[in-house]
């Protein structure tokens, strides 16, 4: 077995490394919240419009039920 050994990584470039790691790192977190707050609101704006498709639907169906009574009571 030789006596040599790789070179080791100078200080400098760990704490370059480390600093650039930890600016990734939080820009990415940035970046998630942002993703994430978009899709918030899309799933309230989703919620939202089919809350009112649901109510529209459920006016429809009272208005078809109050015209097959009406002509009931008119037969």
């Amino acid at each position: 077995m030789s006596g040599w050994s790789p070179p080791s990584i100078p200080r400098m470039w760990l704490v370059g490394i480390g600093v650039l790691y930890v600016f990734l790192l939080g820009y990415s977190v940035m970046i998630i919240q942002q993703l994430l707050f978009v899709v918030w609101i899309t799933v309230l704006l989703g919620v939202l419009y089919l809350s009112w498709r649901f109510v529209a639907a459920v006016e429809a169906i009272a208005d078809a039920v109050q015209q097959i009574a009406h002509q009931r009571n008119q037969n």
